[in-house]
């Protein structure tokens, strides 16, 4: 969580006066009313609800939203909250995690991701993905950042928009291309991945 701190932090260093005290507004809201500038468990998950991000009420998110042994949030974190809101964060969907936020790398299901126009995204956390601890109908999974660099690099093959449908010959020559990429992800997964994405696209 410390990652998401330090980069909600650094954005909210940029944001201007205005932007800064609409956020302390938001934070106000939650406040405990007989403890000032603290948030209690009971007040954040009502909130929640009530706003309508019923995922991030449960208690075990609240835990790992706080820092250190306190029993409640603070300013800061309220400002980490609304980063992981914002950038979209997922919840591991993993049979073996029951929903639990996933706090650094996740997979994506390439197809949800593409042709459901990411209003139904699937995610798992590393260890559901490494031991196939999930019920999914599809196969290929990447993380974001390879998914982005894959997409750039179709898009550039192309010089087109998503919409576009790829030929066979113009599947062939992306996997060609693709094939010199260097990311730290398994060839087979990659491979996969390309040809997911070029039906889908």
């Amino acid at each position: 969580m410390d990652d998401l701190r330090d980069t909600a932090y650094a954005y909210y260093e940029h944001f201007n006066h205005e932007t800064q005290k609409s956020i302390q507004t938001f934070s106000e809201q939650m406040e405990t009313k007989s403890l000032p500038n603290k948030i209690k468990f009971r007040e954040f998950s009502a909130y929640m609800k009530d706003i309508g991000f019923p995922q991030f009420g449960s208690k075990n998110f609240f835990d790992q939203l706080k820092r250190g042994k306190k029993d409640h949030l603070v300013y800061a974190d309220v400002i980490t909250l609304l980063y992981i809101i914002e950038s979209g964060r997922p919840f591991c969907n993993g049979l073996d995690c029951k929903n639990k936020f996933i706090v650094g790398l996740y997979f994506t299901c390439v197809e949800c991701f593409f042709k459901n126009d990411c209003n139904y995204i699937f995610n798992v956390c590393p260890d559901c993905f490494r031991t196939k601890s999930y019920d999914h109908s599809h196969e290929v999974f990447l993380d974001p950042i390879v998914m982005l660099r894959l997409k750039t690099k179709l898009d550039k093959s192309k010089g087109v928009n998503d919409d576009t449908f790829y030929s066979d010959d113009d599947k062939k020559k992306v996997d060609r291309a693709l094939q010199i990429m260097q990311i730290a992800v398994s060839l087979g997964n990659l491979v996969a991945a390309t040809t997911a994405m070029c039906s889908i696209m």
